[in-house]
C-alpha cells in the first residue's frame, strides 16, 4: 500500500492545481502530515481514505493504487498471451490483441512499442506492407515517444523504425542520421553488464556467454546474406561454407538448439547452389541435411540449456521465439524446397523423392507449449 498511496495523493493534488496546505486544510491535518504521506514516510489514518477520494474526485481503489495494481496484471496477461501466438505463429491473433491493448491501455510505453512493431509487419497486409499502410500513422508514434517516453528501450524501436520510414520515402540522409543515433556494437547491453562484475565471477561469466552468442548470431546472419548476394556460386558455396563453420565453432558439443534452424537454411540454400553447378550429390546430401536439422529443431523441448563451453549455462526457451508462420520448421522448409526452380532438377530422381517421402510425416503445425 505504501508503495502507491503517497504517489498517487501527491499526482491527484498537483492535477488539482493545490498545495499541501491546501490540501491539509481540507483534510483537517498538518501540512507536515500530508507532505509524510507524498514521501510515503507515513499512510493517511484509515478514516482519510473515504474523504480524500470523494475530495479529488476518484474511486478508493485509485487513490490506493489499486487500479494501477490491476492494469499491470492486465498488461502481464497481455503480453505473455502475445508471446504464446507469436511462438506459436499465429501473427493475426498476435496483431488483433495488441490493437486491442493499444486501445485500452495508449499510455503504457511497453503496448506502445508493440502497438507500433505490429503496425509495421502488420501480418494482414501484402503489397504494400504494414509500415507502407500504416506509414503516417507510425511518424506520428515514433515522433510521440522521442517526445514523450524516457524508457531506452521504447525510444530505439522508435528510431528503428523511423530510419526504415525514411528509408522508403527515398529521405536517406534522414535515414543516416537515425541510424547514427545507436551505440555501435562495443555498447551492447551484455558487454555493459558484463563490465558491471568482475572477471572470472558466476554473473561475468553468464553475461560473457550471452553477450557472445548474440554478437555471433548476427555476425552468421551478416555472412549468410554476403553469401545470398553473390552471384557466383562457387563463392557463394564458399562463403555459406564459413557461416556454418562458425556455428560448428561456438556449439562444438552440437548443442544446437535455435541454431538448427539457421543450419536448416543454410543446408536448404548450399543445396539450391550445387544445383546451379550442376553437383547433384552434394544437392542431395545438403537437401537432407536440411531437412535433418529442420526436424531436430522442431523435436526440440521447450527448454533446453547449452553446453558448448563457448556459451555453457545459456537457455534456449521455445516460447519466446517469434516464429511468424504455423508451420513447424520441416514444413516451412519442405514448402520453400518444393517452390524453387533448381528441385525441378532433381525432382524424378530416386533419392529426392526418398528426401521428401522420409520427411513428409514430420511436417505439421508448431507445438504449443502452454
Amino acid at each position: 500500500m505504501q508503495l502507491y498511496i503517497g504517489d498517487h495523493i501527491k499526482r491527484l493534488r498537483k492535477e488539482k492545481g493545490i498545495t499541501q496546505e491546501t490540501l491539509a486544510e481540507r483534510m483537517h491535518v498538518s501540512t507536515a502530515a500530508v507532505s509524510k504521506w507524498e514521501r510515503n514516510e507515513a499512510l493517511p489514518d484509515i478514516s482519510m481514505v473515504l474523504p480524500l477520494a470523494s475530495y479529488f474526485g476518484v474511486s478508493t481503489d485509485e487513490l490506493l493504487g489499486l487500479d494501477a495494481v490491476k492494469a499491470e496484471e492486465r498488461i502481464q496477461e497481455i503480453m505473455s498471451e502475445r508471446n504464446r501466438l507469436c511462438a506459436l505463429g499465429k501473427e493475426r491473433e498476435a496483431f488483433d490483441l495488441i490493437v486491442a491493448a493499444y486501445g485500452e491501455f495508449p499510455n503504457d510505453w511497453r503496448i506502445v512499442e508493440e502497438y507500433m512493431w505490429k503496425l509495421y509487419y502488420d501480418p494482414n497486409c501484402e503489397e504494400p506492407y504494414g509500415h507502407e499502410v500504416h506509414k503516417e500513422e507510425l511518424y506520428r508514434l515514433c515522433e510521440r515517444v522521442l517526445d514523450e517516453c524516457t524508457v531506452d528501450r521504447v525510444r530505439y524501436a522508435a528510431l528503428s523504425i523511423l530510419g526504415g520510414l525514411y528509408a522508403l520515402d527515398g529521405r536517406l540522409d534522414k535515414a543516416i542520421e537515425t541510424a547514427k543515433r545507436f551505440p555501435t556494437l562495443l555498447h551492447t547491453q551484455e558487454k555493459e553488464l558484463q563490465g558491471c562484475y568482475e572477471k572470472g565471477s558466476t554473473e561475468w561469466w553468464a553475461y560473457t556467454r550471452a553477450g557472445l552468442a548474440e554478437f555471433a548470431e548476427y555476425l552468421m546472419v551478416d555472412i549468410r546474406n554476403m553469401a545470398l548476394a553473390t552471384e557466383d556460386p562457387h563463392e557463394s558455396i564458399r562463403i555459406l561454407k564459413k557461416a556454418m563453420a562458425l556455428i560448428e565453432l561456438l556449439f562444438d558439443d552440437g548443442d544446437f538448439c535455435f541454431w538448427n534452424y539457421h543450419l536448416a537454411e543454410l543446408h536448404i540454400w548450399l543445396a539450391h547452389r550445387y544445383v546451379r553447378i550442376h553437383d547433384l550429390d552434394a544437392a542431395l546430401e545438403n537437401f537432407e541435411k536440411g531437412l535433418r536439422y529442420a526436424k531436430a529443431y522442431d523435436d526440440l523441448p521447450q527448454t533446453a540449456a547449452h553446453t558448448s563451453f563457448l556459451v555453457r549455462g545459456n537457455v534456449f526457451d521455445a516460447s519466446k521465439i517469434n516464429s511468424g508462420t504455423e508451420e513447424n520448421d520441416v514444413a516451412r522448409e519442405l514448402g520453400y524446397l518444393l517452390q524453387i526452380g533448381s528441385y525441378q532438377e532433381l525432382k524424378d530422381m530416386p533419392q529426392m523423392q526418398a528426401i521428401i517421402k522420409k520427411y513428409e510425416p514430420f511436417a505439421g503445425k508448431k507445438k504449443d507449449f502452454s
